[in-house]
């Protein structure tokens, strides 16, 4: 059976060879496209997502604006369409790895390595921006490296067929949308270009330290963190990171989108600039937002305060002297205004004294309790709060109650004061690191739920093995490894032993027949000659397994080759009559003339002799004579 048998196809034109990944939002396959025969991705939405109007006509309008996108650094999309009840989207085949891949591999990239992807995805985006496309989700596993090192964004598409809502609540790809949105993506805000610049900062950060700036158990919180806090310097991560690049990453991540590159092309251009050993045109650090920083590799909130330095370079301008004239109209000016207040005063005092000892009188401002929420879920706490009419600010630890659980408030529940007061509550993030249990070996959808019940959110990769079907044979991390609660643990599954179709070498030479076989990773068996008056000698006559079966890797195949119209005689004497025809047919020959004769050192019913004699050559179809043993006895002789 065919591996692609077990995927349906999708519509007429794209058969599913096999799943290379799996995302929060579809399962990706490599495809043939029947139409122009040629390998493609196909990307198939998950059912549960195509039951949303609105999102499959976005689906629709999102995918058709980013097939006109024709550019070297972006990924091409083909085709979309409805198909098995949901919906796909046929793009271009990348052979290489993700961004992602890169960086869980090797811990980061060099900076010179980091500053020219992010220059080529900058070129990318400025084409997208020119053609009214925004990205909106920049991620490292949506950037494509080829196998020539060509930069290629994907998923253009998708990205804006999600809404912010969605970003954050979608299961799979909600903690990677998080970690990477904008702060005005984060407040549902109307974006523009410099929201994927925002999120190119945040790629390039992670591309530096090999962990993004920002992270926590929930996406929510996530989010939270790119709109109120100012990352850790990369540099105090990598002390390795130069200066005029750091300065590049914090611009890109500045809070308010004004105080960023004003599009992708001068962000590039900057990029550019560094790569050339040029002055980049960016102060040495720009940071903007709350002055509270976190460590991002822990995940956990960092209360040291960062202060951005003045950059060295700037100046304050010098007042100027003003002329004496000047000064003295201006000192006049001066005296009657102070005149004119104080006798404004004098007349407010004598209007607004009794009043203002009227109102010494009134009564104190009426105080409420606060409500206690210590225990309570973050999102139930200051919703309490707020319908008290009290404002709270977050902050964030690390307990042994569940993520999300408030445990601690400041004032105190019960506590009276007057409403529009400021209540702060800690709320816990979680106990940190957990255990990665063993799953290896496990099915998939078990493997995923057992990781998912522990805090962890799931990537998961398939190729082809020697295990069975949906089995996992690699984890990472690895087993009984400490991870943050909230990471990602990707998960490698087989898709079964790999299968291989047996080209057709019928026809071909010997020596060709081998090569192809070779090219598709199979090995010639044995080789058997027959003649033939159709095949030219030296040519392939058949296979087997034929053409066309599928087989494991490596396989062997054997091979039926031609000898041509010339054949040899084969030596039947001493072989019974049946065994010697059946010898003389399978060499291409015919069975002539038999004549008994009777013998006393041949049993009877063997051949004694025949003509052509055995060992000689003989065209194929040609008659070759017996003489059969009758045993002792007078000779009789027969026909054939």
């Amino acid at each position: 059976m065919s591996e692609s048998s077990s995927f349906p196809a999708f519509g007429s034109r794209y058969q599913p060879i096999r799943k290379i990944a799996r995302g929060g939002m579809a399962d990706v396959f490599e495809a043939r496209d029947l139409l122009l025969d040629r390998l493609v991705a196909l990307k198939v939405l998950f059912s549960e997502l195509s039951t949303n109007p609105t999102f499959v006509e976005r689906f629709r309008r999102e995918a058709q604006s980013a097939a006109a996108l024709s550019h070297p650094n972006i990924v091409s999309v083909y085709d979309w369409g409805p198909a098995n009840s949901t919906y796909f989207i046929a793009m271009e085949l990348v052979e290489g790895s993700t961004l992602s891949q890169v960086i869980r591999e090797s811990g980061g990239l060099a900076p010179q390595k980091a500053a020219a992807t992010a220059a080529d995805v900058a070129m990318a985006l400025a084409f997208a921006h020119r053609h009214g496309v925004i990205h909106r989700d920049i991620k490292p596993s949506n950037v494509l490296i080829t196998e020539d090192g060509i930069v290629k964004v994907a998923d253009f598409g998708i990205a804006r067929a999600v809404t912010n809502e969605e970003d954050l609540t979608q299961t799979g790809s909600v903690l990677g949308t998080a970690t990477y949105i904008s702060p005005e993506q984060a407040r549902g805000e109307d974006l523009d270009g410099r929201s994927d610049i925002y999120s190119l900062g945040v790629v390039m950060y992670e591309m530096l330290t090999g962990a993004p700036p920002f992270a926590a158990d929930t996406p929510i919180a996530v989010a939270y963190r790119h709109v109120t806090e100012a990352p850790v310097p990369p540099s105090k991560v990598n002390p390795s990171i130069p200066a005029p690049l750091e300065a590049i990453v914090f611009r890109c991540l500045a809070k308010l989108r004004d105080q960023r590159y004003r599009d992708c092309n001068e962000l590039r251009a900057d990029l550019l600039r560094y790569l050339d050993d040029l002055p980049v045109k960016t102060p040495s650090l720009i940071v903007s937002g709350a002055p509270t920083i976190s460590n991002p590799q822990s995940g956990l909130h960092d209360r040291t305060q960062f202060i951005a330095p003045i950059d060295p370079t700037s100046t304050i301008p010098a007042i100027q002297p003003e002329p004496e004239q000047k000064r003295s109209k201006k000192r006049r000016w001066i005296a009657i205004t102070v005149v004119v207040l104080l006798l404004l005063l004098a007349l407010a005092g004598a209007l607004l004294g009794p009043k203002l000892l009227a109102a010494k009188k009134k009564p104190a401002v009426t105080k409420v309790a606060v409500p206690g929420v210590v225990g309570a879920q973050e999102q139930g706490a200051t919703s309490s709060l707020r319908q008290a009419g009290f404002k709270s600010t977050l902050n964030f630890a690390a307990n042994s109650a569940p993520a999300g659980t408030v445990i601690g408030e400041r004032p105190s529940g019960g506590s009276k004061l007057p409403q529009g007061s400021l209540i702060y509550l800690t709320v816990s993030n979680g106990p940190g690191t957990v255990v990665v249990p063993n799953v290896e070996k496990e099915q998939a959808t078990t493997a995923e739920a057992k990781l998912l019940a522990l805090g962890f959110n799931v990537s998961t990769n398939y190729q082809n093995a020697s295990a069975s079907q949906g089995t996992v044979v690699n984890q990472s991390p690895g087993p009984d490894k400490a991870a943050p609660k909230g990471s990602t643990v990707v998960l490698t599954v087989s898709n079964g032993p790999a299968k291989i179709t047996v080209p057709n070498v019928t026809g071909l030479s010997l020596a060709q027949a081998s090569n192809k076989l070779g090219v598709a990773g199979l090995a010639v068996g044995t080789t058997t000659s027959q003649p033939s008056t159709s095949v030219p000698n030296g040519d392939v006559i058949s296979t087997s397994p034929a053409a066309g079966t599928q087989v494991a890797p490596n396989s062997s195949v054997n091979l039926v080759v031609s000898s041509g119209n010339n054949t040899t005689v084969p030596n039947v004497v001493g072989d019974t009559q049946s065994a010697a025809d059946s010898a003389i047919t399978s060499a291409g020959l015919t069975v002539g003339t038999t004549t008994s004769q009777p013998s006393t050192s041949v049993p009877n019913g063997d051949v004694i002799s025949t003509s052509p004699s055995g060992g000689s050559t003989a065209t194929v179809g040609s008659a070759v004579n017996l003489v059969v043993s009758s045993g002792p006895g007078p000779t009789t002789p027969t026909s054939g």
